[in-house]
């Protein structure tokens, strides 16, 4: 319980660098923006966006939680067990709807 609490930690903080990061990063593409409006400024290739799009890939894949057996287990029984509720409870409506049919039909 207690390494969770200091991944999660580490995992703020890393996101508040990454986050500031951004905000420098931000700020030097708009000064770049308006230098390009002056002058013609080529900006990076296809090869470096593609290699940027795969390290932060990477970096996004390594933030995801996978849960463990079981817990998928779990609500993999939870899920069965809610689908067998409401089955049944369509089931019942569907009977006691028939069954009021039967009885109009019969009276009429």
């Amino acid at each position: 319980m207690a390494d969770e609490k200091i991944e999660k930690a580490e995992t703020v903080e890393e996101t508040a660098e990454k986050t500031s990061d951004k905000a420098e990063k931000a700020v030097k593409e708009s000064k770049d923006a308006k230098t390009e409006k002056a002058g013609k400024k080529k900006g990076p290739g296809i090869r470096t966006r593609m290699g940027k799009y795969f390290r932060d890939l990477r970096g996004e894949f390594k933030k995801i939680i996978w849960p463990t057996v079981p817990t998928v287990v779990r609500n993999t029984g939870v899920t069965l067990a809610m689908c067998a509720i409401m089955g049944l409870v369509i089931c019942l409506f569907d009977l006691g709807l028939s069954a009021l049919v039967n009885l109009l039909v019969s009276l009429g």
